[in-house]
């Protein structure tokens, strides 16, 4: 298949998945908002630095408000990584490989652009902000289930595949590290508000009832982090997302060198003792499998699109 069609499908695969974990990362620190008391509350800036965000902010927005950082994050033009960015691109890679694409999930991305796009230039207040970004969690997973479902299986769907899963991944690990900044609220190890911070983290990737059944202990840090950075049967765990990677790698042509790079990293990271990091430990280790995940994409484009070559 043409490189240009490879790389269109595949940054929709992301982007899907980016419009998807935006919502969910917002619907963690909105349900923070509900569930802690004002003490332990952190300011809105923490959002914006993880998603490395704060630079454009700066440019386009006043004070790191609930209200302006909502904004930013879900209907901001300006910001690359928002909700309607991301589904504008994801809209514009489908239009231009509608060709290969099931005509229905065209129908869906384009309804699921134009509702958050009426949305984009609105305040988003509590009394709505649950229900506005679970239809978008929800519409993004019918989507991908659609593309499963009613795609053909070939080279073209390997790339929605991988894309989708190596954004998923990044995406994770940024959950992750917003409970380790602080995003969910100022609490340590000490707190009794420990135990909401890591069931938030949890139901934000819809990973409560699939950790419960895995771990059967009290949600605790130690096996959260386990279960979410190394579980190879939960989808939104990090190591799954890398097998998945390597399974559609090697349904493509010459694809060795590539699936070393992402191979290697999941043998890293499953040599990783996740359980015993904390602090800037977990956070330094997210921001190297960050990088490490940057080094994936950069092996996939150089071997499959053909300008990253040139």
């Amino acid at each position: 298949m043409l490189s240009r069609v490879a790389e269109r499908v595949y940054w929709l695969g992301r982007f899907l998945e980016r419009a998807e974990n935006t919502a969910r990362l917002l619907l963690v620190r909105h349900n923070a908002v509900l569930d802690l008391p004002k003490e332990v509350q952190p300011g809105w800036g923490l959002l914006l630095e993880v998603l490395g965000a704060e630079q454009t902010f700066a440019k386009v927005a006043g004070a790191a408000t609930e209200k302006n950082v909502i904004s930013f994050v879900f209907g901001e033009r300006e910001n690359p990584s928002s909700i309607i960015s991301s589904l504008t691109y994801a809209r514009e890679n489908m239009r231009t490989t509608r060709e290969i694409l099931p005509s229905e999930t065209w129908e869906r991305v384009n309804s699921l652009y134009l509702s958050v796009a009426r949305r984009s230039h609105k305040d988003l207040p509590r009394g709505v902000r649950h229900a506005v970004l679970n239809n978008i969690v929800q519409s993004c997973q019918q989507i991908t289930g659609m593309l499963a479902g009613s795609m053909n299986q070939d080279a073209a769907y390997q790339f929605v595949r991988i894309g989708r899963n190596l954004e998923r991944a990044d995406m994770s690990t940024r959950i992750i590290d917003a409970a380790s900044a602080g995003l969910m609220g100022n609490i340590d190890e000490t707190s009794p508000f420990r135990n909401v911070l890591w069931i938030s983290v949890l139901q934000s990737l819809s990973a409560y009832q699939m950790y419960r059944l895995d771990v059967r202990r009290r949600v605790n840090r130690e096996d959260v982090l386990v279960f979410l950075f190394q579980s190879t049967v939960f989808p939104r765990a990090v190591a799954h997302t890398l097998v998945q990677i390597e399974n559609s790698m090697k349904l493509l042509p010459d694809h060795k060198s590539a699936l070393a790079v992402a191979a290697n990293l999941r043998r890293q990271l499953k040599e990783t003792d996740c359980g015993a990091l904390a602090g800037p430990a977990l956070h330094d280790f997210i921001d190297e499998l960050q990088l490490q995940l940057v080094d994936v994409h950069n092996a996939i484009a150089v071997r499959w699109f053909a300008h990253a070559s040139s």
